[in-house]
């Protein structure tokens, strides 16, 4: 069987270590073999990397957001062909699916493919920010857009966003945005103008005392807000006391990235807890988050390409290849980058 290049863990937290003896994948039916181009770096490499949750088989290859060129298609594809340019957030932790390597498979359901009006290296800031926020907000709290190309009448709600500057939180302004609700995020004064440019109306001192932050809260919305999404991981009590004490609304949502910690809500509050990390597993919860990113994908492409829905700025890392991507996740880790990183791991 062929072999190819790329970057393995052999265990938590042991070493990223480049190799030449990963096995190329090959596509079944509804599969595709695409060649790694672009990756985005996004907080879960390092989540796997030290805690080895979510990897299914050792020596592990990782990585989430990528865009590539299709090299093989299988027989029942019908979205992509050979040649043609797609973006994704892969089903992390399966090797086989993951692109720190030449080449990765996809399900060309999981898929977006790549227009005109999106570069490859943007387009890797796209997958697990939009899909995550896609599945708090659409799937966990009941939010309806628009069809591709139309507007949404403007509502008089607000959708307030803990952690709006980062890449989940930014999406979701754009989400709300678009289904016609003002947005109010959350982040530190420094990064205002991200939220701003997101689709925020308005933002509030993530840093300040937390009756201040309610305070806040409660003056720019007036009350008229019934969801919350927690991007931060960070925000739990404040968004509980919010809805509780602040929100005007009968109905109430609160969505979380945290899929993790122990948790509990008041019942008056309908907790969603976003699982990204199942997409393309076994088991009747994983089977049901593939089949909503899959209708996701498909409502999502069509307002990407209507410029409804765009992507992030970003940190294009210095170098090229295995090595620059080992650099990259580094430098994330150590909080020196601003911006999402992208790094070009091959060229085509």
């Amino acid at each position: 069987m062929a072999t190819q290049t790329g970057i393995t863990i052999a265990g938590p937290n042991e070493p990223y270590t480049v190799v030449n003896n990963i096995l190329r994948p090959t596509p079944g039916p509804k599969q595709a073999l695409v060649k790694t181009l672009y990756v985005g770096l996004n907080p879960s490499e390092p989540f796997m990397h030290h805690t080895g949750m979510l990897i299914t088989s050792w020596p592990a290859v990782i990585g989430s957001d990528v865009s590539g060129v299709v090299l093989e298609a299988g027989a029942d594809c019908e979205k992509i062909q050979k040649g043609g340019y797609i973006f994704t957030c892969v089903p992390v932790g399966i090797s086989e699916f993951s692109p720190f390597q030449e080449t990765f498979l996809v399900n060309e359901d999981w898929v977006f493919k790549k227009g005109e009006n999106i570069g490859l290296e943007e387009a890797c800031t796209v997958g697990a920010g939009l899909l995550t926020a896609g599945l708090a907000l659409l799937e966990g709290q009941g939010l309806e857009l628009p069809a591709a190309g139309s507007k949404a009448p403007q509502k008089d709600s607000w959708v307030i966003v803990m952690g709006g500057s980062g890449s989940v939180g930014r999406y979701c302004a754009q989400l709300a945005s678009l289904a016609g609700h003002k947005v109010l995020s959350s982040c530190s004064p420094s990064k205002n103008e991200l939220a701003l440019r997101a689709g925020a109306s308005a933002t509030f001192n993530n840093r300040a005392p937390i009756e201040e932050q309610l305070a806040e809260i409660e003056r720019i919305t007036g009350g008229k807000f019934a969801r919350i999404v927690d991007a931060s991981v960070a925000s739990l009590d404040l968004s509980v006391r919010a809805l509780e004490t602040v929100s005007k609304e009968p109905v109430k949502y609160f969505a979380t990235v945290d899929d993790w910690s122990d948790m509990t809500v008041p019942d008056s509050i309908n907790l969603y807890r976003v699982k990204l990390g199942m997409l393309g597993r076994s088991g009747d919860e994983q089977e049901h988050i593939t089949r909503k990113v899959a209708e996701m994908v498909s409502v999502f492409q069509a307002h990407i390409n209507t410029g409804q829905l765009l992507p992030l700025d970003y940190h294009l890392v210095n170098g090229e290849g295995w090595e620059a991507i080992i650099a990259g996740v580094a430098d994330m880790e150590a909080g020196k980058l601003s911006k999402k990183p992208v790094v070009k791991a091959q060229s085509e």
